[in-house]
């Protein structure tokens, strides 16, 4: 009878030690799936006065999941930066394409055009022929202007439904590890690992990772947490929920704060979600990054003082009927590149246009060639960094942007190749090969085969000896 239940316990090794080679096929293209093995070892021997111990075969005592919780952790922590340089980058990439440099639908083409047109009506100051393309090229500027702000504001308002989003996923995972959390630790209350639920558990915290910065604990009583930020967004199947929402419901997409449920401010270190919000609030004061409200007040302070400078020496001069001019553009000081345009009285009489230095000179061209100079003005812009003719203003402005896409993108390329080969550590530790499964496959059909070889042998040795012996004779 040992022989048998050794041959068996032979049998059975081999064909659970199938069961997990099986399983690891299987799942050879799963997301998050770590390859298992079946452990095995030889049981407790018989003792045998006179002759010693006698094995009595081998069995399987666990299956593990091959996992580098080190990997792990270099994982998450360097996923998080990615997700954030990816958000910017992104971001940015379409704001360059917003402000069209270099192409014939950038603000310097339009610029050109404004200009033009003034130069050639400096050539004859009295033809409504001449006073016609001003309009319409003053008309063009506005309208680029007012379209560029629409869409950066456009933009800021898709971003802030992304954060949206993104909030709405971190408490979505955060309930998900929740409920798997309650299912492992009852499972593993026997001392076994619950291998298929842990990494479905470890693929959402990669999900998660990305979005957020995180700390993953697991005590040795088996509760697993996750902290952001130093606090607990779960503990064990406990969740505290993120929430993203105006101070004031009146103004949806102002002041907004990331809190969590209980009220308190939620700290972020890197993330797409840090990346998101420094997009939307990041206006570039106090060393804050430079995200969409810089470029929208950049915009603002273009749009502002460009027309009040062309409209402050435009009413110094006269129109057609000797009368002094006004206001070339009109807009609100509150959101200048939103609302700037030309003024009605221009639109509907472009006699109106301010191109003489006196109040008789018909054919005078003094003022517009005062406004033609003011290009070439480097007091235009007096403050900040912006400060220079309008074309200095609007190279500043893509020299900043350059200089924020260029580092997101060297930022996103240098993470990417960090996580790339972090994965390929964390595959060859956990990923499942065809080759060694294969092989592995071979080995344990041969291992059931002589097992099975060997109970037939047992068979029909214990059949001669019941069976045949003592036939001789009778």
């Amino acid at each position: 009878m040992y022989g048998f239940n050794t041959a068996v316990s032979g049998l059975l090794a081999s064909q659970r030690a199938l069961y997990v080679t099986n399983h690891n096929i299987s799942n050879m293209n799963t997301d998050g799936y770590s390859r298992q093995v079946a452990l095995q070892r030889a049981t407790n021997p018989m003792s045998l006065p006179g002759i010693g111990y006698l094995g009595t075969g081998t069995e399987i005592y666990d299956i593990v999941r091959m996992r580098d919780s080190y990997v792990d952790f270099k994982y998450w922590n360097e996923s998080a930066p990615k997700g954030e340089w990816e958000a910017k980058r992104t971001s940015l990439l379409e704001i360059e394409k917003l402000l069209g440099e270099p192409s014939d639908s950038s603000f310097r083409k339009y610029m050109d055009d404004f200009f033009s047109s003034l130069d050639e009506l400096s050539k004859n100051p009295s033809d409504y022929a001449f006073r016609q393309p001003v309009k319409e090229s003053a008309l063009s500027l506005t309208k680029h202007i007012n379209e560029t702000a629409k869409r950066l504001e456009n933009m800021r308002k898709e971003t802030i439904f992304s954060i949206d989003t993104k909030v709405k996923q971190i408490n979505d995972i955060a309930d998900q590890i929740g409920n798997l959390n309650k299912q492992i630790y009852v499972l593993e209350l026997d001392g076994k690992s619950a291998n298929d639920l842990r990494d479905k558990r470890e693929l959402l915290v990669d999900e998660l990772s990305k979005i957020v910065n995180v700390r993953v604990d697991e005590s040795k009583d088996g509760k697993y947490r996750v902290n952001v930020g130093g606090i607990s967004l779960i503990d064990h199947d406990y969740i505290n929920k993120m929430e993203y929402k105006p101070k004031n419901s009146a103004y949806p997409y102002e002041n907004r704060e990331l809190k969590w449920a209980d009220g308190n401010k939620v700290t972020l270190q890197s993330g797409e979600l840090k990346g998101l919000i420094e997009l939307v609030e990041g206006d570039g004061e106090k060393g804050s990054y430079r995200g969409i409200p810089f470029y929208q007040k950049k915009l603002d302070d273009f749009a502002g003082g460009f027309a009040g400078k062309i409209n402050e020496q435009h009413g110094k001069g006269y129109d057609l009927e000797g009368e002094q001019g006004k206001e070339f553009f009109t807009f609100d000081a509150n959101n200048p590149a939103l609302t700037i345009s030309v003024s009605q009285a221009i639109l509907e009489d472009v006699g109106k246009i301010a191109a003489a230095g006196t109040k008789d000179g018909v054919e005078d061209n003094t003022n517009i060639l005062k406004i033609i100079d003011l290009r070439e003005d480097k007091a235009f812009f007096g403050d900040g960094m912006s400060k220079g003719t309008p074309d200095d203003f609007i190279k500043s402005i893509l020299s900043n942007l350059a200089v924020d896409s260029m580092q997101a993108q060297r930022m996103d390329d240098t993470q990417k190749l960090i996580i790339k080969n972090i994965e390929k550590r964390r595959q060859s530790e956990s990923g499942v090969s065809q080759d060694e499964e294969m092989t592995n496959l071979v080995k344990f059909q041969h291992s059931y085969t002589a097992s099975a070889r060997m109970i037939t042998t047992l068979d029909q040795i214990l059949d001669v000896t019941i069976n045949r012996l003592g036939l001789v004779g009778r």
